[in-house]
């Protein structure tokens, strides 16, 4: 076997690395669900995000670096254009159940990430959480109120989940891991 076979064959065993950003406004769920990810559980009790969270977990042959960057205001103005440089991937998280803050939702993920030449060509994973609460919108509701139809330069999916009780949590990162996968396969 020549060399640069065993290096391909090395490679090809190692796990690829990647940087994803979680955003979304506060509340809207995004700790909850990377805890669920890494713990395996649902933990009622996670705390709101002040700053950031680093964590790591696998997907398939992907091993992500999760950013899990705060909602409120003040940490979308410091962190979230800074932080998303780098990275391969967004997963955007929506409060289904809050329909009043849609608005607002919309404006930060165009401002920030879709109009965001740092991040342009990235697959975008919107997730439409809290499906477990009685007046959730569907993720087709929340995909016109955030203008997804008008999105033309990122790969996006729109699945929605629930951190309480996992639902379609596996599912959509999957979605992530496979458009992340092929666009560096791509750049092979």
């Amino acid at each position: 076997m020549s060399f640069i076979s065993k290096i391909k064959k090395l490679w090809a065993k190692q796990k690829l690395t990647v940087k994803i950003a979680w955003l979304g406004l506060d509340h809207a769920g995004k700790t909850t669900i990377v805890k669920r990810i890494t713990a395996g559980v649902y933990d009622e009790f996670t705390t709101r995000t002040l700053g950031m969270n680093v964590d790591e977990f696998s997907s398939g042959e992907v091993r992500f670096i999760s950013w899990d960057l705060g909602g409120q205001e003040t940490f979308r103005e410091s962190l979230w254009r800074d932080y998303m440089a780098g990275s391969m991937g967004v997963v955007y998280v929506v409060d289904s159940a809050d329909r009043a803050r849609f608005k607002e939702a919309r404006d930060e993920l165009w401002k920030y990430v879709i109009e965001n030449t740092d991040v342009k060509d990235i697959p975008i994973l919107v997730l439409a959480n809290k499906q477990d609460l009685p007046d959730a919108a569907s993720a087709g509701e929340v995909a016109r109120a955030l203008d997804l139809h008008k999105v033309t330069n990122h790969s996006y999916a729109i699945v929605p989940t629930s951190a309480k009780t996992g639902f379609n949590i596996e599912e959509a990162l999957e979605w992530l891991r496979q458009r992340i996968t092929e666009k560096i396969d791509q750049l092979k």
